[in-house]
């Protein structure tokens, strides 16, 4: 029976070992689920405060697309009133003006009568 007994302690022990090892394995797991965790954490900030100043960029360039299209559009009003005036302008300094005429551009002849003047 000492041969079984030893084979039994023998077995024991390496039970003992192996149980270590199983331990000090669920230990290591543990550590690294707990660092990824960690990790995908970080990660997560990362993302939102890269979210964060994406939505600050795009805030800003759409605010600057408004005031361009504002400073645009004012000089669209510009550009129209300016046509504008400078049309009305021409129109006056391109009609005739008849004073008292009968509206043709024929060249009048004036009549003149002799009268008592050398008498």
């Amino acid at each position: 029976m000492s041969d079984l007994t030893n084979k039994d302690a023998e077995q024991d022990s390496k039970l003992a070992v192996l149980e270590t090892k199983i331990q000090t394995l669920g230990e290591n797991i543990e550590a690294v689920l707990e660092r990824m965790n960690q990790r995908v954490e970080l990660v997560h900030e990362r993302i939102d405060k890269t979210d964060n100043k994406i939505k600050e960029l795009d805030n800003e360039l759409r605010g600057r697309i408004r005031k361009n299209e504002k400073w645009i559009a004012g000089a669209g009003a510009v550009i129209a009133a300016a046509t504008t005036i400078l049309g009305i302008i021409t129109a006056a300094e391109s009609m005739e003006v008849n004073y008292g005429s009968n509206g043709s551009t024929q060249q009048e002849v004036v009549l003149q009568l002799q009268g008592s003047r050398n008498k």
